[in-house]
């Protein structure tokens, strides 16, 4: 007995469950309708103004990607030439820091022959000083002409005058000068005529 009410009472529950259900679909579709009557379609005035907004808007995003597009380039342009640069000043300060040791090895040459002692230990500073020089030239260092020329103060730095000569002719390098790339990184040191008698 006691199954049977429990079961009529669960059929019970399960119809009205279902009414509720029924009720609440019919709600939400009377509301659907009413939204959908309230919902009025735009004319033709507000179309035109919200193509005229999303062409402006298209307008402002086409300009700030040409803009970004822009900014990028000149980044990767400035990067490049910074990166080059940087590049060329550590080469020119590398040679720089070399120069002593190439003044040196001239020196000594300079000074054997002038004592007549030219054998195989002199060959062996020559061969040393053009292997050195080839190198140094590969990254782009080159002597300043400086013998035989006229004064430039762009290229020389003229520590002496010397009576006689053609006027501002150099006499005498004390010091070679040196270039990489275009760029003077170490005047001559020089002597020049100041031609006068």
């Amino acid at each position: 007995m006691k199954k049977k009410g429990k079961t009529m009472k669960n059929q019970e529950e399960t119809v009205l469950n279902e009414n509720v259900n029924v009720e609440s679909e019919a709600a939400t579709n009377e509301e659907t309708t009413e939204t959908t009557e309230n919902t009025e379609m735009p004319t033709q005035e507000e179309w035109a103004e919200a193509l005229k907004k999303c062409v402006e808007e298209r307008d402002n995003y086409k300009d700030l990607m040409l803009r970004a597009q822009a900014e990028f380039a000149n980044f990767k342009r400035r990067n490049a030439t910074v990166r080059t640069d940087a590049y060329d000043d550590g080469v020119r300060e590398t040679i720089f820091g070399i120069l002593p040791i190439i003044d040196n090895l001239d020196l000594a040459i300079k000074h054997a022959v002038q004592q007549g002692d030219e054998g195989p230990m002199v060959e062996g500073v020559k061969m040393t000083l053009k292997l050195l020089m080839e190198a140094m030239g590969k990254l782009g260092l080159e002597e300043v002409e400086s013998e035989g020329v006229m004064f430039d103060p762009e290229k020389h730095n003229a520590i002496m005058r010397e009576p006689g000569g053609e006027a501002d002719m150099i006499a005498e390098v004390f010091q070679k000068g040196y270039k990489v790339k275009d760029k003077i990184i170490r005047y001559a040191m020089v002597k020049v005529f100041s031609g006068e008698e």
